[in-house]
């Protein structure tokens, strides 16, 4: 899977057409990334996975390029204990979208936008929120690297710079050419490259991290992610609907229609987040005890059989037979595995012993 190189050669690693056909694309995909992420993914996402990956490294710094459908990458306290690696990740979404928490901070990035990971905090992302393909580049960074150029890196996890602002411009355009010319450096030239861009970034960012320390935290707007989350607290309401979720973020009925408008509208979200955590429910075995009907009508499913046609539709099952599968073992956890050493988390701790 890695392509034997010359010492003073960026190694390269791609998800080759032997992995793809020997293994599952999703799979390979997964066991690439290793122990850095958590994957997990309904069975109608993984049976229709796409995806790409492609790693560079030098003798300090890893540079990754991704795509992927929609999948959820989770780092709990659990996987951080696991992997323990101290590395940042400085992303840059190419398309698609990518949203959810890096610790408590919100994340919602669209194409040109940046962001940090701290590898050392919880994370939880969603690619490819609003459907298609996500694809990111990011540059992987010890600790100890980037100590030297921020003072206060405990605040950069989740940290954004949007792509249309002058910093998010030039960070992107760098992480871009990163990218694009790894195939034709020596390991010394990423190394000093991947500097620069560090300390392009260190320069940006300070001033954001001051006037964060200095201001207080401000009240956010409301969002996509914002109102999305209040959505998978509320999913058992009855009154959940437009009109609330509107009154409750001080929204008009057409600003909140246009926001959903990319994921098929607000009725319609709903409707898909109710059947999925449904499905959860249903395939959990604390509530395996439970009536498939109580459990439905708890998320505001009242009509049983129309309950199974949208299960069926959204699954290509009836509920009975995802709760048969599941116990069975037929959907396993996706854990990372910490022993692969062709992969990102093995990759990461090589450059962490350099």
């Amino acid at each position: 899977m890695t392509d034997p190189q010359p010492k003073n050669e960026v190694r390269r690693f791609r998800l080759t057409d032997l992995d793809r056909t020997r293994i599952g694309l999703f799979t390979g995909w997964r066991k690439a990334v290793g122990a850095v992420f958590d994957i997990t993914a309904e069975p109608d996402e993984i049976g229709t996975f796409s995806g790409d990956l492609n790693f560079w490294a030098s003798g300090y710094f890893v540079l990754s390029e991704a795509s992927c459908s929609r999948l959820k990458l989770l780092r709990t306290s659990e996987t951080i204990a696991r992997s323990r690696l101290d590395h940042f990740g400085l992303r840059l979404i190419v398309s698609g979208s990518m949203a959810g928490l890096g610790g408590p901070q919100e994340i919602d990035a669209e194409p040109g936008d940046i962001f940090f990971i701290d590898l050392s905090q919880v994370v939880n992302l969603q690619a490819s929120v609003r459907g298609g393909m996500t694809a990111d580049i990011t540059l992987w960074i010890p600790r100890i690297r980037l100590l030297a150029s921020i003072g206060d890196e405990q605040a950069l996890h989740g940290l954004g710079i949007k792509g249309g602002s002058p910093a998010g411009t030039l960070i992107g355009a760098s992480l871009r050419s990163l990218a694009a010319q790894a195939d034709r450096m020596s390991a010394q030239e990423m190394d000093a490259l991947a500097n620069g861009v560090i300390e392009l970034t260190a320069s940006a960012v300070s001033p954001m991290l001051e006037r964060a320390a200095t201001s207080g935290v401000p009240i956010p707007l409301a969002s996509f992610v914002t109102i999305r989350r209040f959505i998978d607290r509320n999913l058992k309401s009855p009154e959940l609907g437009p009109d609330m979720i509107a009154k409750n973020f001080g929204l008009s009925r057409a600003s909140l229609y246009r926001l959903f408008e990319p994921v098929g509208g607000i009725a319609g979200y709903i409707r898909k987040q109710r059947l999925s955590h449904t499905y959860q429910e249903i395939t959990t075995a604390e509530f395996a005890n439970q009536r498939i009907g109580h459990i439905a009508n708890r998320f505001g499913f009242t009509n049983v059989s129309a309950f199974g046609q949208l299960f069926r539709k959204a699954y290509g099952m009836s509920p009975r037979e995802a709760r048969a599968a599941k116990l069975k073992g037929s959907y396993p956890t996706l854990k990372a595995d910490p022993g692969e050493s062709a992969s990102l988390s093995g990759w990461l701790a090589q450059i962490s012993k350099s």
